[in-house]
C-alpha cells in the first residue's frame, strides 16, 4: 500500500484531521515525537532534509526512524519524546503511527505512512544541529 498524499496540515481535506480521525490522537505540527500516553499511542513526524537526523523513509514497508536530539549523543532515557516509545515498556505505547513532510514541486504536502512497529534499534554516528559529531539511535520500523 502507497502513502496517502495531503497538500494541507488543517481543514478539509487536511492531514491532521485524517490523523485524529485515524489514531484518535491530536497531533502536534511541530513536534516529531508525539506521545499520547492515554491512548497508548506515539504519531511520528519525519521532516525530510533534516540534516541533524538520519531517518530513511525509502521503503515505506521498513523505514529508519531517528529519535529525538538534536544535539549530543541521544539516549532512549530523553523523558519527553523517547522515554515513552516502547523500548524499555511496552505498556506505555502500544501504537505507533508514522507521517512524512516533504517539499515536492515547491509545494509541501504530507505523507501519511501508517501503523509501524519497532523491530530494532541501533546507535550510529551523525552529525548534530550544531554540526558536531554525537551519536544518534535509529529505530528500524515495519509497517503493519
Amino acid at each position: 500500500m502507497a502513502a496517502i498524499r495531503f497538500t494541507k496540515w488543517e481543514g478539509n481535506n487536511g492531514i491532521r484531521e485524517f490523523i485524529i480521525n485515524q489514531t484518535g490522537c491530536l497531533p502536534f505540527s511541530g513536534a516529531g515525537i508525539n506521545p499520547r500516553p492515554q491512548q497508548r499511542t506515539t504519531i511520528l513526524k519525519s521532516v525530510d532534509n533534516t540534516y541533524y537526523y538520519d531517518d530513511n523513509l525509502d521503503d515505506i514497508n521498513n523505514v529508519e526512524y531517528t529519535l529525538f536530539g538534536h544535539n549530543g549523543d541521544q539516549s532512549i532515557n530523553e523523558v519527553r519524546f523517547n522515554a515513552p516509545l516502547p523500548l524499555l515498556n511496552e505498556n506505555i505505547t502500544h501504537h505507533i503511527y508514522l507521517y512524512r513532510v516533504r517539499i515536492f514541486g515547491g509545494i509541501k504536502e504530507y505523507l501519511w505512512y501508517g501503523e509501524y512497529q519497532i523491530t530494532g534499534m541501533e546507535t550510529r554516528p551523525h552529525i548534530g544541529k550544531d554540526r558536531q559529531n554525537r551519536n544518534i539511535i535509529v529505530l528500524s520500523l515495519s509497517r503493519i
